[in-house]
């Protein structure tokens, strides 16, 4: 969770930025209602057709290519991107019949062993068997990790409310189940892909939940990957081969799992791949240099401002369209970010 200290100069920078030539790089994930969504990760199907109309009759609308040199910069932020990451189903189901409807290009950073996959991400997992609001045991022996961890779960009046309207990334934690998911994401984050896999089917169980994911929050098959792959409005972008925190591994290790991602994208696509996202936002020296390695036009990050002019196109900030109808998504852009100034709504 960012400290005060931090979330105040974010907002110096954010507000220095409003000054500059700039644009913005839209991020969404799930296309799909969720009434638990500790990262704000799932915007409804209605929502995202209205922030796609709000875009469309604004004529705001570049493909992410723009931001590699100078063309999607303006003094009044004009221009934005569409960005998806990881490569949800609902990309495929939900978001394209929206995009094709207002004739907008978007860019799907997929992980590169999340295709054909049947499981659901890990983190899905946890939401699912932490944040549900259906009843928990009272105590949790966790044994991944840093050595065997307990928990315990304290229920209280009013906290299905507050853990519905809670965000991990900056709500602060006021009850037992925000508390056990926050820790337990930290320390699945960090662990190798198959030990993440054991250790959500470990949780699932302890918390009495079945193992079969919802249809709706698995990635594409390679079938779905090939059809996104061929369509005009699509460009898809590699986004590692496991989804891994980049800043907790070595350099070789990030370099390697960089490189096969990316090569995986590639084979599947049957096409050249030049669009990277870092899984989390998180990138470092050495994930920047196996970037560029590449040939990687543009990378994004997640730091949740508008790009300008003078940022590296192989580290380029991204804001979070979350749950938003289309008047709060322009006060959005324009109020919070600086962007669509210029344009009569």
């Amino acid at each position: 969770m960012m400290s005060r200290r931090d979330a105040l100069a974010r907002a110096l920078r954010q507000r220095a930025r409003r000054h500059r030539r700039r644009g913005g790089i839209l991020m969404y994930h799930c296309i799909s209602e969720e009434t638990y969504d500790p990262w704000a990760i799932c915007v409804s199907a209605r929502a995202f057709d209205d922030q796609m109309a709000v875009l469309a009759q604004a004529r705001a609308v570049v493909d992410l290519a723009a931001f590699a040199g100078d063309d999607a910069y303006s003094r009044t932020g004009a221009q934005l991107a569409v960005t998806f990451d990881d490569g949800y189903v609902d990309n495929l189901v939900v978001a394209l019949p929206v995009l094709e409807r207002y004739e907008i290009p978007a860019t799907i950073f997929v992980i590169g062993n999340a295709v054909g996959r049947t499981r659901e991400f890990w983190w899905d997992g946890l939401q699912r068997a932490l944040m549900s609001g259906e009843p928990l045991p009272d105590r949790l022996d966790f044994p991944f990790g840093d050595g065997q961890r307990a928990f315990s779960v304290n229920e209280q009046p009013g906290d299905i409310e507050a853990n519905a309207r809670w965000r991990a990334d900056s709500g602060e934690i006021s009850t037992s189940r925000q508390a056990l998911f926050r820790a337990l994401w930290d320390a699945i984050v960090v662990l190798e892909p198959t030990e993440q896999d054991d250790a959500i089917d470990y949780v699932l169980s302890w918390a009495g939940r079945t193992s079969t994911p919802p249809t709706s929050r698995v990635a594409v098959d390679a079938e779905q990957f090939s059809r996104l792959a061929d369509h005009p409005l699509i460009t898809l972008g590699s986004h590692t081969l496991d989804h891994v925190s980049l800043t907790d591994l070595p350099a070789e290790r990030q370099h390697a799992q960089i490189s096969a991602g990316h090569r995986k994208i590639e084979e599947l696509s049957g096409s050249r791949v030049t669009r990277f996202s870092y899984p989390y936002g998180r990138f470092d020296d050495s994930s920047l240099a196996a970037v560029r390695e590449l040939g990687v036009e543009v990378a994004c990050n997640s730091v949740p401002m508008p790009a300008i002019a003078s940022d590296d196109p192989h580290a380029l900030p991204r804001v979070q369209a979350t749950e938003m109808d289309g008047d709060q998504f322009t006060r959005w852009l324009r109020e919070d970010h600086g962007l669509l100034r210029g344009q009569l709504l």
